[in-house]
């Protein structure tokens, strides 16, 4: 099996595997009891948050566990809206966010009247800085945007994004959706300006269920869900601590001489460029500039990329159409309608994303099944 969908998720890395399975065995306590059994729960806890901090520049206590980055970005989303509808109804985003905030705007303008200002791309993918300085006002509430687009990799300039949100509205909360980027990019929060930060642990190595937000000190928000008060009230449940616990762990792990992962991933996608090439592939690569390495995204004229991908995973090789949170819905990728693709285009796009265990030799074992394929895959469509 040759997996390069690695933006969808990651495999549970093994040492995350063995510490939750050894944790749910040895250690089965509430953190909120205040017995050994809970303190040793939260003591998991506790490791992992000063972990995700310190990769972050953010303090312990900024840090909340969540299940997802849906989550995270719904809690801030919603949050802003409902607890500064008097102040303002002016809210900001991308055109090329994750449907966790595409689809959050588009209900807190449908149901609430917020105003919601999405600021297109370019055809490479990089955002309309001057639409964006246009659109931040005064009563601007909320400006949202990606730190690394999850279909084609591009990188969004966070510090130049908050100064001009900052300089419009120093009272502005700038949210960064950091699912694609966190682990990849280093970042600190303080310096870039970031208010709030999602992250999702299953992008890292972690289980699926378990995620991260990062919301700055000082800044208060509603919690989404009400109980316990557990999470300093904002997000109520008794917490998964295991996974928690795995969660720091893969952040740790990925930390890890991330320099030369990066490295050794941009040499997995520059053998798989060079691979296709050399099989006498037609194709183009889906954005440009500033891109993420483990994140390409490449058309292929005429070619259905459905039955391209169909006939890849049939040679055990599994890439994506794009957002994984769009295919079940058989959608059309947002990302690259924003970019200007015709719908013909669009369709003939598919997304390789690698992790840190893949292989730049087995690039060429992709490029051949690539090439098979898109030769079958035209010469079937010739024929009708």
């Amino acid at each position: 099996m040759i997996y390069l969908d690695h933006s969808a998720t990651t495999p549970v890395d093994g040492d995350v595997l063995a510490f939750i399975c050894d944790t749910m065995k040895k250690g089965f306590g509430n953190p909120s009891s205040l017995y050994d059994l809970g303190i040793a729960s939260e003591k998991i806890m506790r490791t992992a948050r000063r972990i995700i901090a310190g990769s972050l520049g953010a303090a312990e206590e900024e840090i909340y566990f969540t299940s997802c980055g849906s989550e995270g970005n719904n809690t801030v989303l919603r949050g802003v809206a409902e607890s500064r509808r008097r102040r303002g109804r002016r809210l900001i985003c991308s055109a090329v966010e994750h449907p966790s905030v595409l689809r959050v705007m588009d209900y807190l303008e449908r149901e609430h009247g917020f105003e919601v200002t999405r600021i297109g791309v370019d055809k490479a993918g990089r955002l309309d800085l001057e639409a964006l300085r246009a659109a931040a006002r005064p009563d601007t509430q909320l400006c949202a945007v990606m730190m690394v687009n999850n279909e084609v990799g591009t990188v969004f300039p966070l510090k130049e994004i908050a100064d001009i949100v900052h300089g419009a509205n120093p009272d502005c909360v700038f949210h960064v959706d950091g699912v694609q980027g966190y682990g990849r990019i280093p970042i600190d929060l303080k310096k870039t300006g970031v208010d709030t930060f999602s992250l999702s642990g299953h992008k890292i190595g972690a289980p699926k269920g378990v995620g991260a937000l990062y919301v700055r000190a000082g800044l208060r928000l509603p919690p989404l869900i009400y109980g316990g008060g557990q999470e300093r009230g904002l997000r109520a449940g008794t917490e998964n601590f295991a996974f928690i616990g795995g969660l720091g762990l893969a952040a740790k792990k990925k930390l890890e001489n991330r320099e030369e992962k990066n490295e050794k991933i941009a040499r997995v996608r520059e053998a798989l460029l060079t691979a296709l090439e050399r099989e006498g592939v037609d194709f183009r690569v889906n954005g440009g500039g500033d891109t993420a390495a483990h994140i390409l995204n490449l058309r292929f004229p005429g070619v259905k990329s459905e039955v391209l991908l169909h006939f890849l995973e049939g040679k055990g090789i599994y890439v994506s159409q794009g957002s994984a949170c769009h295919n079940n819905g058989k959608q059309t990728s947002e990302t690259l309608t924003a970019m200007g693709l015709a719908a013909a285009e669009r369709d003939a796009s598919l997304r390789f994303s690698f992790g840190d265990e893949t292989a730049a030799e087995e690039m060429e074992t992709v490029a051949k099944a690539v090439a098979e394929g898109a030769a079958m895959i035209r010469m079937m469509r010739g024929k009708k």
